[in-house]
């Protein structure tokens, strides 16, 4: 066999070290570090905030105190004359959910979460909870006005009438709610429900009724700054978007100690 020379040998050498720094440079680029930054505390790492920025930091956090303050001022954060309560009037805790019928993650509270809340919370009067309508379309306004209907129907038992025509129109979501024929899949689902044709047909062109929730609608939007659907209030405290049955848990324990 031929023997290398020294020469040969320290070329090797060198070019097994040249390409291991150079696969050491494209994992540091790859994972955004650098050597530079080695010896450095995650202190002296933060970025560096220029007055305009701190001006802005301050301004945001003067908008967010303000709009927390709007929040807890507001009359919407209590019990309404036409809200649909359930559970103990002695309840320590209160919630209060802005839904959108058309939502899927409303619908996904509703079948994951809502019943074992029911459960747990509300039938052991420990919370009182409302369903407040807060449509997003015309699907979900339409849903809404039969639910309003159904429960004007039933005097005796409006709230727990209405809170089971929210339940079905939730079950029933995929099926109606992003259907271009909507209002045809709604009057089949409310037929099985025992709604008539003709009480259906009246009731999803009542005008009146339909200004009347979308007028408690902007008196949210204005007052409550909702931004989004679900949106609950748990004793004032505000939880935005899909809230899971554990994180809602969270916020009852925590207003109920």
């Amino acid at each position: 066999m031929k023997k290398l020379s020294k020469k040969s040998i320290i070329i090797a050498v060198s070019g097994v070290l040249l390409i291991g720094f150079s696969a050491l440079v494209v994992h540091n680029y790859k994972n955004k570090t650098s050597f530079k930054y080695l010896n450095k505390t995650a202190e002296e790492l933060k970025p560096e905030t220029t007055q305009e920025q701190d001006r802005i930091n301050q301004e945001l956090l003067k908008e967010q105190e303000k709009l927390a303050e709007t929040r807890k001022n507001s009359e919407l954060l209590k019990i309404l004359p036409n809200d649909y309560v359930i559970g103990d009037s002695k309840a320590k805790v209160l919630i209060i959910e802005y839904a959108s019928l058309s939502c899927p993650h409303c619908a996904v509270f509703y079948r994951e979460a809502f019943e074992k809340i029911k459960d747990e919370y509300i039938n052991t009067g420990k919370v009182r909870f409302i369903f407040r309508d807060f449509p997003l379309n015309q699907q979900a306004l339409t849903a809404g006005t039969i639910a309003e209907c159904i429960a004007k129907d039933n005097k005796e038992n409006a709230t727990e009438k209405y809170h089971e025509t929210i339940k079905i129109l939730f079950k029933t979501q995929d099926s109606w709610a992003f259907d271009p024929k909507y209002d045809e899949k709604l009057e089949a689902i409310m037929k099985l429900d025992g709604m008539s044709q003709e009480r259906f047909k009246g009731c999803i062109s009542d005008k009146q009724l339909q200004d009347k929730i979308l007028a408690k609608r902007m008196d949210a939007s204005n007052s409550l700054q909702i931004r989004s659907t679900p949106t609950f209030f748990v004793n004032g405290e505000i939880s935005e978007g899909y809230v899971d049955y554990v994180t809602l848990q969270k916020l009852i324990e925590k207003n109920l100690k």
